[in-house]
C-alpha cells in the first residue's frame, strides 16, 4: 500500500516548510565554513567545541528540512525513479549523519552491515533511516545496534535499542492511526518512515523483544518487486 493521500495543501505546506528551513540553515552552514577558514590554525579546543555545537545545530535544521521534503513527496513516491545502490554505504551514511545530529554521549552505536546492493530512492530512504535511528537513540539506555542483511529477496535493516520502553511502539501506533493529525510534528518521522517503506514495496514495524526494542525496515531488492508491493 502507498501513502494515504492527504489534501494537496498539506503536501505543499510540507514542501514549503522544508524549503524555508533549508535556505537559512544552508546560509549559516556556509558562514561557519568561512569563519573556520578565516581563523585558520588559530582555533582553540574551546572554539572547536563551539564549532561542533553550531554545526550540530545546523545539521539538525537540515535534517528537519529533509524530513519535511520527504513528507511532501510521499503521495508521489512510487513514481520517483529508484537507483541500484550500495545499500551498505547508504545505511552507513545515514547512521553517520543521524549519530552526529541526534547522538547521545552515553549511547554507543554498533554497526553490522553486510555488503548488499539493491534498489532505493537515496534521498527518501536516507531520511527514513535517519529518523529510525533518531527514534532508536531516544529509546536506548546505552547501546543501539544497526544491522543490514538480505532476508530472502528483501533488504532488512534492524535497529535494536537496549531498552524495552513502549514509547516507540506507542508512537508508531498513534502516528499511523486513521484519526492521527498529519500536522503533528511528533508523528511526522513515523509517517516518513512508514510512507517511504511502503512506496518501496516494503514495511516498517516496531516490536519489543525481551529487554530490547527493535525497529525493522524491510523492502524488496528487486525494482519490479518494489512496484508490485507498493501498489
Amino acid at each position: 500500500m502507498t501513502e494515504k493521500a492527504l489534501p494537496e495543501s498539506v503536501y505543499k505546506l510540507f514542501a514549503r516548510t522544508g524549503h524555508d528551513v533549508r535556505g537559512p540553515a544552508g546560509v549559516v552552514a556556509g558562514a561557519l565554513d568561512e569563519l573556520e577558514r578565516a581563523l585558520g590554525g588559530e582555533t582553540t579546543a574551546r572554539n572547536v567545541a563551539f564549532f561542533t555545537m553550531a554545526r550540530r545545530g545546523v545539521r539538525r535544521l537540515l535534517r528537519l528540512a529533509d524530513r519535511y521534503t520527504a513528507a511532501s513527496e510521499l503521495a508521489r513516491q512510487l513514481d520517483t525513479p529508484v537507483q541500484s545502490l550500495d545499500l551498505e554505504a547508504l545505511v552507513r551514511q545515514a547512521v553517520s549523519e543521524a549519530s552526529f545530529v541526534y547522538g547521545r554521549r552515553q549511547v554507543s552505536v554498533a554497526l553490522d552491515l553486510a555488503p548488499l546492493r539493491g534498489f532505493a530512492h537515496p534521498a527518501s530512504m536516507t531520511a527514513a533511516l535517519a529518523d529510525a535511528l533518531m527514534l532508536a537513540l531516544r529509546a536506548a539506555r546505552a547501546r543501539v545496534a544497526v544491522e543490514l542483511a538480505s532476508h530472502g529477496d528483501k533488504a532488512r535493516v534492524v535497529l535494536t535499542s537496549d531498552s524495552d520502553t513502549a514509547s516507540v511502539e506507542e508512537l508508531f501506533q498513534a502516528a499511523l492511526s486513521p484519526d492521527s493529525d498529519p500536522l503533528d510534528e511528533g508523528a511526522l518521522p513515523v509517517r516518513v518512515i512508514d510512507g517511504v517503506l511502503k512506496a518501496h514495496g516494503g514495511a516498517a514495524r516496531v516490536e519489543r523483544v525481551g529487554a530490547e526494542t527493535r525497529i525493522t525496515l524491510e523492502w524488496p531488492l528487486n525494482e519490479a518487486d518494489r512496484k508490485a508491493g507498493a501498489r
